[in-house]
């Protein structure tokens, strides 16, 4: 019988360490490789998936809506959220419609909303709105919509005049910043790309007081 002798014993488990060694390296590392990539880039697909729907969240800023308050002679009074742009109409078929004694003659129902206003929709006979939280006095007032107050409204309640687009409103922001309040709402035109025409179609939406 063939016997190795203590230095061949020792050279051939070296030879079949290194055997083995390089099997390990040949075929078992690339599918832990492979398998490592695979997952990292499921990792990464679901990282990405998960920012885009965070994205996709971002790009419903609370400004595309608007919250207004309805009371009077509608069916459903109370607070509704709709979307910027709409108008006196659409609240108030929000508001389940005008009752019959509803007196639709003294509103604007082509108006423009903005956010926070109330609506008041009178009845027939009723001599003046009743007040609402945060106003002073009637005067504020024209056919139960609530005007706006050149010289206190944010850039965005300015842009729901009719006329009125983001650098008109940013002009008359930097207008009463510059020369204060404005005196008369015929001060308005003094404001750059504010004419005769545009003040004539605000008369009955804004007041200084």
């Amino acid at each position: 019988m063939f016997k190795l002798t203590p230095k061949e014993q020792k050279l051939l488990i070296l030879l079949v360490c290194l055997l083995v060694l390089g099997f390990v390296l040949r075929f078992a590392l690339p599918e832990q490789e492979t398998a490592l990539i695979k997952k990292t880039a499921e990792t990464g697909i679901k990282d990405n998936s998960s920012g885009a729907d965070e994205e996709k969240e971002s790009f419903t800023p609370e400004n595309e809506v608007i919250i207004v308050h309805v009371t009077g002679a509608v069916k459903t009074p109370g607070v509704y959220t709709l979307e910027k742009g709409s108008r006196v109409f659409q609240v108030v078929d929000k508001a389940g419609g005008a009752l019959d004694d509803a007196d639709l003659e003294r509103i604007n129902l082509a108006q423009h909303l903005y956010d926070g206003q109330p609506v008041f929709v009178p009845r027939k006979g009723d001599e003046s709105p009743p007040p609402h939280a945060g106003t002073t006095s009637y005067e504020s007032f024209s056919a139960g919509i609530h005007k706006i107050n050149i010289n206190t409204a944010g850039k965005s309640q300015l842009e729901t005049l009719p006329g009125i687009g983001s650098v008109k409103a940013q002009n008359i922001i930097n207008y009463r910043e510059k020369n204060g309040p404005f005196q008369s709402i015929e001060d308005l035109v003094k404001v750059s790309g504010i004419g005769d025409k545009t003040l004539e179609g605000l008369r009955d939406l804004i007041t200084v007081y």
